[in-house]
């Protein structure tokens, strides 16, 4: 039988790259009335303007068409778009033109990314579109040049009637402009942040900007010097993050120079390589730091207006609301200097000499003026209102919030140069930090929570990075300088130094009089006094509940636990709780041992001395509960434990949690009462089996408490609590946390479907859902007795689920983890039905938008489960109806390595008229999946690209599927001519015969193959099934290699050696299991009995490897009769390997039906002996003729 053409090894395949479908000419109209469709109700018009849009963008270069973008500039000009023209087609809506600017942003990146430079190169004599080439990059090269003086113009263009469309559509645009600068500064626009500069300290442009209509209006100058600073602060950030790209070595098309061979492959060439990328990075970074000096003077000038309440557009006869609008300006004026400062520091890349650069004294000036502004702004609510704005309305609460987002600009770019320039900003350290830690020693709850959210995060984390920073830490003095020597040379670096280098020229931060300042203030901070000091105020002031949460936990439980006790929200920085938290873990990294004391002691006091009926003691203990819980890693580690969590739980704990409250019982007591929860679980591996028994009762009993909150925090605990007890299994047996779970399960599992009848939010439930889930997993089969009972909740929680991803993807889990454990009688329970069957229809539905993305995976896992499980007496007909959305699933080609399964087990328990009707397409679907291992992938891997490049033009075709998928195809083939000889090899054999075609080819394109060994065992497997079913496949397989028969005979030879040396090698988990050693003895039987076939049909495979085979089955005829290895016992072991898959319940047909086939299969059941002795006569017989001829 003929396995089809051999795989084609050597050629190209990335020459084979296809380009997309040329897209119609770009036009103002053609591009404009594409943007109006796209936005129609109906399908037949959206979808074909849709693909047109991305076809334009996704070819912008490939098709050398240009004018798109330059359409999109003129639609979005509302000058030009409003004007009626003939190109615009009448008057452009206001939706349109910000999706033009939207379309615009995205495009950029693909437009810009490649050099013009590149594509020079790719220009020949020999080629035959050279023309159209230079043609193109004119054209190219216009379109450039006219973008970087459109959207300038665009941008910087003052309007009278903005309104909301226009302020977006500007966003879009200054997103574009960072684009663009991502790409072209310096080499292709080296003006642009001059240029930006200009229009921020004149309000008109310079260079590519048009000056603004109505000079006049200084009220539209100040907004196009707002919306210019902004530009430039995306601008600077986009070329500070821009990434350091190796470009690969181009080769000319079209027969020309060949491919270079990229760097990276050759390691001589990595110093020079990061050497150039870092230059050319520096280069970057000090041209865009030409503007330093203008920002730091426009710091200072705008900074001193806004607090002062001045503005540098004043003009005569303005006053109330029109200098307050001036003020205004100015303060977000004085913002965005500060913010595109921040972007400029990390690129001034000051060498470790501070003192001999240049810029310091300019950096020292900028550090002092930033110094001086957090002192000017740093009252809250701040007080001090200029006489010029006093009659103005609300001004008190307006000149709060713009001295805010000063404060906090100007703290952050403090934090930024203290990250990038330590040294130098040690001067500023006694100054700022004492003025940052201040508020929070000394201002009251109340006013320290009516902050904004995030001052009090810029707050807590500059207090963070000062206390992170080596260079300030006394006790890490001696280890600074420390760096890798290698790796500062090739970043172009000098010697790495070292922190006590005494050579006088002042290199040595250890001698600088202001690092051994800012050193004595964080040692201040961290002094005995202060820091109990601070520890106390973040628990109180921090993490304590505050009234609004207080009301909140009675009026909207599921919001507050959502809000701060979710497991979403337990890493939320964006809250005072959290931000303090951070704070406070900071504080114990650095200080251990003090910061577990002073909360132990801490929450002590709290317990002893104050009255334990009081709401405001309720709270403070729950603080301190929620401080422990946060530090409980640095608790109990680095091998010491700083709390006998066993001994407190006893005494302070389980009362707590035993304790039953009423609905009207005070918040603060229920919040303690939850809060105790939350920390038995963080502490839950600290529990010895009696405390975890209480534990696991007391808590599974709170989740039926009247408060909401508790009994969700209760549920979250129960689910980590059933799942550590089944990890805490020892050497198969039950462990006493084990047997505390299952002796409490039932009780948990009604509270909580109880539970789930209370909840009404999504996250709710899915948390209660995951409980039952893992109470489920923890028990199996000695649910047995309430089955029926779980069985009748289901129904109602699957109507409850709606369209809710997560709530069907619990439900998958439940129902996984039943049909698992409990085996057969769970499929065939009539509740269960009522939700398992609509469940897998719903989520293997593909037909649904993202459902294959969301649900088909764990839908088809369910299936799975739900087939090993099933009986067909019982259950047929509904399996039986399920087929057609197989073969959906199958020929849409998601999820193969699930689908092939179903598919497998399906077979097993229905028979052969399964696989029949696929045949032809099973044989293509086999061959495609295996591709992964014998088609190389169409795109290129030896290029780094910027973000935002062309990264879809190298994306695998669809037909290559992953590495995963080929192997559990070729699975698939070996069981299913396990199953069908005839069928499956007729369908299996090209896969197979392709795969190891490519193996034996031994090399490609002059690079030594590399396959894997999980994929060469199951090649292998496969291989041998197939040449038991037809001994010649040897012959076949290799005369379709179109080599010499000297060849031919080398690849087999080193067939057989490989695929002898994969079956004898054993691991050390083989050696030390009795079971791991016989099915490692089945696949050796299988390679025997196979090879010892091959050798009687194959004179060839005789004469060249015979020897070797023969030998090998020798061996393993010892090896049977010593270990006393029967069919019987090879059976067994075999079935109870696809046991392992399901679980504890009792399985279904398949597991009966599966032991029935490994019976038959005669790569279990045939006599090695036979086989050795008609090997040995085959060999023999070759032998002699050989010796003949």
């Amino acid at each position: 039988m003929s396995l089809g053409s051999p795989a084609n090894l050597t050629s190209n395949t990335s020459s084979q790259q296809q380009q997309p479908h040329a897209p119609p000419p770009a036009n103002v109209n053609s591009v404009l009335t594409a943007i109006r469709n796209s936005s129609s109700p109906n399908n037949t018009i959206r979808h074909p303007s849709e693909r047109v849009l991305q076809q334009w963008s996704d070819t912008y270069l490939h098709h050398h068409t240009c004018n798109y973008l330059t359409s999109l500039l003129y639609i979005i000009d509302w000058e030009s778009s409003t004007a009626g023209g003939g190109n615009a087609g009448g008057v452009v809506e206001e939706s349109s033109r910000l999706m033009a600017a939207i379309l615009f942003k995205n495009c950029v990146p693909k437009a810009f990314s490649v050099p013009i430079d590149s594509l020079l190169e790719e220009i020949t004599t020999n080629d035959n579109d050279t023309a159209a080439l230079r043609v193109f990059i004119d054209q190219l090269r216009h379109e450039r040049n006219v973008i970087r003086q459109t959207l300038p113009n665009l941008l910087f263009r003052a309007r009278t009637d903005i309104n909301n469309y226009d302020k977006t559509l500007m966003l879009h645009l200054q997103l574009a402009l960072s684009n663009i600068a991502l790409f072209d500064f310096p080499t292709g626009w080296p003006t642009l942040l001059e240029e930006l500069m200009h229009v921020v300290k004149n309000g008109s442009g310079g260079g590519g900007a048009t000056a603004i209509r109505g000079d006049n209006d200084t009220g539209m100058i100040m907004i196009v010097r707002v919306r210019a600073i902004q530009a430039l602060r995306m601008c600077l950030s986009s070329i500070r993050h821009r990434k350091i790209v190796v470009q690969k070595g181009r080769g000319r098309r079209g027969g020309g120079r060949q491919q270079q061979q990229h760097p990276m492959m050759d390691m001589r060439h990595l110093e020079s390589m990061i050497g150039k990328a870092v230059h050319e990075r520096k280069e970057v970074h000090r041209m865009a730091c030409n503007i330093f000096d203008g920002l730091a003077e426009g710091i200072v000038q705008h900074a001193q207006l806004a607090v002062t309440g001045g503005s540098s557009s004043s003009g005569v006869g303005q006053e109330g609301d029109a200098t307050c609008t001036a003020w205004q300006m100015e303060c977000k004026l004085a913002t965005q200097y500060i913010k595109c400062m921040t972007e400029v520091i990390p690129m001034l890349e000051i060498e470790q000499v501070v003192h001999s650069d240049p810029r310091v004294p300019a950096v020292r000036s900028l550090l002092d003026n930033l110094t001086q502004i957090c002192e000017a702004v740093k009252a809250y609510p701040f007080v001090l209102t200029p006489s010029t704005l006093m009659g103005v309305s609300s001004i008190q609460q307006e000149m709060t919030i713009q001295m805010d987002k000063l404060y906090r600009a100007t703290l952050t770019c403090c934090m930024s140069s203290m990250k990038y320039q330590p040294q130098l900003f040690a001067t500023q350290i006694t100054a700022v930090l004492p003025s940052v830690v201040e508020p929070i020693l000394t201002l009251d709850e109340a006013v320290l929570q009516s902050m904004p959210v995030k001052r009090l995060i810029v707050m807590t984390s500059f207090i963070q990075m000062v206390l992170q920073c080596a260079l300030y830490d006394e006790r890490r003095k001696d280890r600074l300088g420390s760096k890798n020597a290698v790796l500062s040379m090739l970043m172009g670096r000098k010697g790495g130094g070292s922190g006590n280098d005494e050579s006088g020229d002042g290199s040595n931060p250890n001698n600088d009089p202001a690092v051994i300042a800012a050193r004595e203030t964080v040692t201040a901070l961290l002094a005995e006094g202060t820091i109990e000091r601070l520890i106390e105020c973040i628990v109180g002031k921090f993490l304590m509940l505050h009234p609004d949460e207080v009301e909140e936990w009675e009026s909207d439980p599921e919001g507050r636990y959502e809000t701060d006790l979710a497991e979403e929200a337990m890493l939320d920085a964006a809250s005072p709780r959290h931000c303090g938290g951070a704070l406070l873990m900071t504080l114990m990294n650095v200080e251990t041992d003090r910061v577990a004391k002073t909360l132990l002691d801490l929450t002590q006091r709290v317990f002893q001395q104050l009255p334990q009926d009081d709401v405001n003691s309720m709270l403070s203990r729950e603080a301190c509960y929620r401080a422990l819980e946060l530090c409980h890693n640095s608790m109990i580690a680095k091998g010491k434990r700083r709390l006998n969590f066993s001994e407190w739980f006893q005494a302070e704990l389980l009362p707590i949690l035993q304790t039953e409250l009423a609905e009207n019982s005070p918040v603060a007591m229920r919040a303690m009462q939850a809060r105790a929860v939350t920390l038995t679980q963080a502490y839950a591996l600290s529990l010895k089996g009696e405390e975890f028994d209480a534990a696991f009762q007391s808590i599974a009993k709170l989740m039926a408490a009247p408060d909401l909150v508790t009994a969700l925090c209760a549920s979250r605990c129960i689910d980590y609590l059933a799942i550590l007890s089944v990890q805490e299994r020892e050497s198969g047996e039950d462990s006493p946390q084990l047997l505390a779970v299952r002796s409490h399960s039932v009780f948990a599992l009604g509270n909580a479907f109880a539970l789930a009848n209370r909840a009404e939010s999504e996250e709710c439930l899915r948390v209660i859902l995951m409980c039952v889930s893992a109470l489920v997993e923890a028990n199996g089969v000695y649910l047995e007795p309430v089955l029926q009972a779980i069985a009748e909740q289901l129904p109602p929680l699957w109507e409850r689920a709606g369209d809710s991803v997560p709530i069907h993807s619990c439900l998958l889990s439940v129902l996984t983890h039943l049909i698992m454990k409990m085996g057969y009688s769970t499929v065939e329970n009539s509740h269960v039905q009522a939700v398992l069957f609509p469940l897998l229809d719903y989520c293997t539905d593909i037909n649904v938008v993202n459902r294959a993305e969301t649900l088909l995976e764990d839908g088809l896992r369910l299936w799975l489960v739900t087939l090993l499980s099933s009986r067909v007496a019982t259950m047929g007909s509904k399996l039986t109806s399920m087929l057609p959305r197989l073969e959906m699933i199958l020929r849409s080609g998601l999820e193969p390595h699930l689908s092939l399964k179903v598919l497998q087990f399906n077979s097993i328990l229905l028979g052969k008229q399964v696989v029949e009707p696929l045949g032809d397409f099973l044989r293509e679907l086999l061959v495609t999946l295996t591709s992964r291992v014998h088609v190389k992938a169409k795109g290129n891997g030896d290029e780094m690209e910027d973000d935002g490049g062309n990264g879809g033009v190298g994306s695998k075709e669809k037909d290559v599927g992953t590495m995963r998928d080929a192997i559990a195809a070729l699975s698939f083939a070996d069981i299913l001519m396990q199953l069908f000889p005839d069928l499956g090899y007729n369908i299996s054999s090209p896969a197979i015969g392709k795969v190891i075609s490519y193996i034996c080819s031994g090399s490609e394109n002059g690079q030594r193959l590399s396959v894997t060994m999980p994929l060469l065992e199951v090649t292998l497997s496969a291989f041998g099934r197939m040449v038991w079913i037809n001994p010649n496949s040897f012959d076949e397989v290799f005369t379709q290699q179109n080599a010499d028969p000297s060849q031919r005979e080398m690849k087999i030879v080193a067939l057989v050696k490989t695929w002898l040396g994969v079956v004898t090698s054993v691991s050390l988990a083989t050696m030390i299991s009795k079971k791991a050693q016989t099915i490692r003895f089945i696949d050796q039987k299988g390679t025997a009995l196979s090879l010892c076939s091959a050798i009687c049909r194959s004179p060839t495979l005789s004469r060249v490897a015979g020897a070797d085979i023969v030998e090998f089955t020798r061996q393993l005829l010892e090896v049977e009769a010593r270990g006393n290895i029967s069919t019987e016992t090879i059976v067994e072991v075999a079935c109870g390997a696809t046991r392992q898959v399901v679980g504890d319940g009792p399985l279904g047909d398949a597991a009966n039906m599966t032991a029935e086939m490994l019976k038959l299969d005669p790569l279990l059941t045939v006599s090695l002996k036979e086989a050795l002795d008609n090997a040995e006569k085959a060999v023999a017989m070759s032998s002699s003729q050989n010796s003949i001829m």
